[in-house]
């Protein structure tokens, strides 16, 4: 990394920690992965010249140039930064509204974005506009329709993913999850049991991990000719209601009920 003529401590610190203050007392605050938006240094963050103005360095012209530029401010500021404060900084353009901010990672872990309404909508793959995610009375978040829904509808024609062994999955879950922190239960989550000790997993969250176990249940899961799966209405489902699966139908694999996740589910044989 090439040292840029600027000091972070010039432009963030001690200000820093008023802006962190402020921004985790505002429920509305934007998380990218585990990092909190504390401040905007760029409105127009599609604008290099204009960022690199912020820092006080000259434009040299190329755009590939400039953006490389910008990648060494990057990893300046978090250094410099961490070298400051002992905490972790970074610049880096919103997924909201396309600004160049800076960001704080948050160690508390009761701010975690993962447990985020507005980070949840916004990173997790719509399977129907006639549902959405909300806050649930039943468990964390849940799944609620946004339309009246009858029963057979399909809500879900076909569930994606990849097929595994469940000892694939946990090789895999060994291996990476720990590089993830905090994001790795949002990654290692989503996946629906098959037949054989098998699993269909989802690399990236969608709605249907928000659907919540009940014992009496409105939606099913339905095996489809080709091998995948399906999700149909199994009666019908007012408006605002919240949608409910009955986890123990699936061919659930080897020692699950015994894992510390399933604490709340018992086998359908023992009720």
């Amino acid at each position: 990394m090439r040292q840029l003529p600027f000091d972070s401590g010039n432009f963030f610190v001690p200000a820093c920690e008023r802006w962190k203050q402020e921004a985790l007392n505002d429920q509305g605050s934007e998380y990218l992965g585990d990092m909190l938006r504390i401040r905007t240094l760029v409105q127009d963050g599609r604008s290099p010249q204009a960022i690199l103005r912020f820092f006080g360095l000259p434009d040299h012209g190329h755009p590939d140039r400039l953006f490389d530029i910008l990648g060494d401010a990057q990893l300046q500021v978090f250094t410099e930064m961490l070298a400051l404060t002992g905490e972790e900084y970074r610049i880096d353009w919103s997924r909201r509204d396309g600004a160049f901010c800076l960001w704080y990672r948050d160690r508390d872990h009761r701010r975690d974005a993962t447990r985020d309404l507005m980070f949840v909508r916004a990173n997790t793959k719509v399977l129907s506009t006639g549902a959405e995610i909300r806050n649930s009375p039943v468990h964390g978040f849940g799944l609620f329709a946004v339309k009246r829904w009858y029963i057979n509808d399909v809500f879900v024609e076909s569930m994606g993913g990849q097929v595994l062994s469940h000892d694939e999955y946990e090789l895999l879950q060994a291996r990476l999850a720990p590089g993830l922190g905090r994001m790795r239960r949002f990654f290692f989550m989503e996946w629906n049991a098959l037949p054989g000790d098998r699993l269909l997993a989802r690399p990236f969250r969608t709605q249907y991990s928000y659907i919540n176990h009940s014992t009496e249940p409105n939606v099913r899961i339905e095996p489809l000719l080709c091998g995948g799966l399906s999700l149909v209405i199994s009666r019908d489902i007012d408006l605002e209601e919240e949608f409910f699966l009955d986890y123990r139908l699936e061919p659930l694999p080897r020692g699950y009920f015994e894992s510390p996740y399933s604490g709340y589910l018992v086998p359908a044989a023992v009720r």
